[in-house]
């Protein structure tokens, strides 16, 4: 199950969204995450795409970036705090696009997830409830976590 996009008609500029996720992968690209491997990055990154675009868009640029670096800072003291190795203050991003697929949820509680399913011989795609693919979002963190 690949998933792309959620199916709310809502429309218009995702630029804080696409900012972010620049951000966080030349943060990941310079090794400055460091709780998270690669993997984490990438589902992290996956979630930041899928939960954020509708977020956004229902707040507007200026005000879901300010609650995003908010909530970034607020939990990388946080990490900063539980994690000796890290220093005072560590880049946060896992609890940021939980608290964005929070918010997703709670704007839109019977949205759904677009998602590709490949099947042999056959593509086809399957509209997911968003509440399921947070609770899969965060499982495959958890799992990627304990490897």
């Amino acid at each position: 199950m690949i998933p792309l996009r959620d199916t709310l008609d809502l429309r218009g500029p995702i630029w804080g969204t696409l900012a972010l996720l620049l951000a966080y992968l030349v943060l990941a690209i310079a090794g400055e995450i460091p709780h998270m491997n690669g993997w984490q990055v990438l589902v992290a990154l996956i979630g930041l795409w899928l939960f954020a675009p509708y977020v956004e868009r229902r707040a507007g640029t200026p005000l879901f970036l300010a609650a995003f670096l908010i909530v970034a800072v607020a939990t990388g003291f946080l990490v900063g705090a539980v994690d000796e190795s890290s220093g005072r203050f560590a880049v946060s991003f896992f609890l940021p696009v939980l608290a964005t697929a929070g918010a997703h949820l709670a704007l839109a509680p019977r949205s759904r997830i677009l998602c590709l399913l490949p099947v042999p011989f056959a593509m086809t795609f399957v509209e997911v409830p968003t509440i399921a693919m947070t609770v899969i979002w965060v499982a495959l963190q958890m799992l990627l976590t304990a490897v």
